[in-house]
């Protein structure tokens, strides 16, 4: 092996994933914490603004990178395992360069159609202030479009090469640079310079690219002692890498599905932004009730709620290489464990913190965001908990098609799901108020993870039945979990809606009982010991010292 490659540290694909998701995690609780002093500083009548803004920016910001992050790992992946540093080299120049045209092109896009996406995202009751601000915001945002993409150019070449760690402490770096200016520009101008609050709002998405050149900064400084040994690994090469033609093209192949599935992904939240204020209206609610609505629901339930979605991001990004040799390899038992381990490991950590926000809907909100609206944030927070459950599953089954060379029949089972999510839409909302809106793309994961299971399973011979137990059991544990929180409640040890200082100790109480019976029964079910091999003792000592303890693969 090449010395890039004796360097190269083999992590197993459950402790390189777990790594990731860490990270991201630490990302997302950042920017969790910030919403409440945000939503203070900007004004909850001004929120609708940036959730909105985010939601567009999403689908943009796919179609700009053209699924090349995932399209990018996979191919480093591929030519690093054959040796072929020649042309791992020609994947970073020849990525970076198509991200950073197509991301400077939709920036463009995305400023030139603001005005037309705001007075379609706000409907017919918008005032033209209300527009005009809409407008501002999502050109301020439209530069976050050309850096993000130039980032990923970093992330994917990285991820390929399974440099997990980088991967998640660049998530890290970016979100902090991001709250950290989010908060401190917002508090300037309507504080010290005694500005109107949307300002803060303006900030905050133009903070979005100072997060982001961050990032790329500590990229640029990991380059500098990184890259060397893959260099000259590159040039001790005798054999002729990959010629520039046939390699866009295979960056393409894997690119363009990566694309669409990214779209219809993100269509959930983009039916909510299109449709849910017109609908809403037309059913009969105020329009600023309805304002307030759906920025509860797609961002302080969203922000809650990504905090179990990191495990489907990290196990997303985790997948992409080790699925890739074993396909390679043609490695057929490796890769059946690798998608049930993968689904283990989501459901065992996954399930219960869902479960548990579904339990303590209202004292979780209360604590986070305070008591207003908290009647409509408890429901929306609970059928919220249901989607985050669905949506941490469907981006691994999503990532593993794609990874698996299975990309038309994703692409297909994604577009079911999106049609699934505007059929019901309308009906759902119309029966249930605005939990339908949520409901319906309840229906339209299961759908995709159904689906893309099914697929998998028949093309290569993967079984679930092992893994349905386990979920099973583990449901089970979150039903033991909620007794405890039933007896907490039944001797008079309920979270206060009073005081939140005291809403937070009372809920870290509940926390530390749920957890200790849920760890406590899943041990006694040998849930851990048969997913991760080790006891639930060693599995924690393990968490606590930055490691996951187990076998590790080479």
């Amino acid at each position: 092996m090449s010395e890039a490659g004796e360097k190269r540290i083999k992590q197993s694909f459950i402790a390189g994933s777990l790594t990731s998701s860490a990270g991201i995690f630490l990302s997302k609780a950042i920017g969790l914490f910030y919403v409440v002093p945000f939503t203070a500083i900007a004004g909850q009548e001004n929120m609708v603004f940036y959730t909105s803004a985010y939601n567009y920016y999403n689908v943009l910001l796919q179609i700009c990178s053209a699924g090349l992050p995932y399209a990018i790992a996979a191919v480093v992946a591929k030519y690093a395992n054959q040796d072929d540093w020649k042309t791992v080299l020609l994947v970073r120049k020849l990525s970076a360069g198509i991200l950073s045209v197509s991301g400077f092109l939709m920036m463009f896009f995305f400023a030139l159609f603001s005005g037309a996406l705001s007075r379609s995202s706000l409907g017919m009751g918008a005032t033209p202030i209300d527009i005009q601000q809409m407008r501002t915001t999502y050109i301020i945002l439209s530069l976050a479009l050309f850096l993000v993409p130039v980032l990923y150019s970093y992330r994917g070449f990285y991820q390929g090469l399974k440099e997990l760690r980088t991967y998640a402490e660049s998530q890290v770096i970016e979100q902090f640079g991001r709250v950290f200016s989010l908060l401190g520009l917002g508090m300037l101008v309507v504080y010290v310079f005694h500005m109107d609050r949307i300002w803060a709002v303006y900030m905050a998405v133009l903070a979005t690219s100072i997060g982001a050149l961050m990032a790329i900064a500590y990229y640029y400084r990991y380059d500098r002692t990184h890259i060397g040994p893959i260099n000259r690994a590159a040039r001790a090469q005798t054999r002729q890498g990959v010629n520039m033609k046939e390699l866009s093209m295979e960056l393409f192949a894997f690119g363009v599905p990566y694309l669409i599935a990214s779209f219809f992904g993100n269509s959930q939240a983009l039916v909510n932004t299109r449709f849910f204020i017109p609908v809403s209206t037309q059913l009969g609610m105020q329009y600023e009730t309805a304002k307030t609505l759906l920025s509860i629901i797609q961002l302080q339930c969203d922000k809650l709620t990504s905090i179990p979605q990191v495990l489907g991001i990290g196990f997303s990004a985790g997948i992409v290489p080790y699925m890739t040799i074993a396909l390679e390899n043609n490695d057929k038992k490796e890769l059946q464990k690798d998608v049930r381990e993968c689904l283990d490991t989501v459901l065992y950590i996954g399930l219960p913190v869902c479960f548990a926000m579904w339990a303590l809907a209202r004292p979780i909100y209360f604590l986070m965001y305070g008591g207003g609206n908290l009647d409509y944030a408890e429901g929306a927070l609970q059928w919220s908990s249901l989607l985050a459950l669905c949506t941490t599953i469907t981006p691994i089954c999503s990532s593993m098609m794609m990874t698996l060379h299975l990309r038309k029949e994703s692409m297909i089972y994604l577009f079911v799901g999106f049609l699934i999510k505007c059929a019901t839409f309308y009906p759902l909302m119309r029966a249930t108020g605005y939990a339908g809106a949520i409901t319906s793309s309840v229906l339209c994961s299961l759908a995709i993870i159904y689906l893309s299971l099914a697929k998998i399973s028949n093309k290569f011979g993967v079984n679930y039945i092992q893994t349905l137990r386990r979920m099973g059991k583990i449901f089970l544990c979150c039903l033991c979990m909620n007794g405890g929180f039933a007896i907490l409640k039944l001797v008079g040890f309920a979270v206060s809606e009073e005081s939140r200082g005291m809403a937070l100790w009372q809920l870290a109480v509940y926390a530390v009982v749920g957890m200790v019976i849920y760890f406590f029964t899943s041990s006694l079910m040998k849930l851990p010991q048969s997913i991760f091999r080790v006891s639930v003792k060693d599995l924690l000592r393990g968490i606590l010292r930055g490691r996951i303890p187990g076998r590790r693969r080479r």
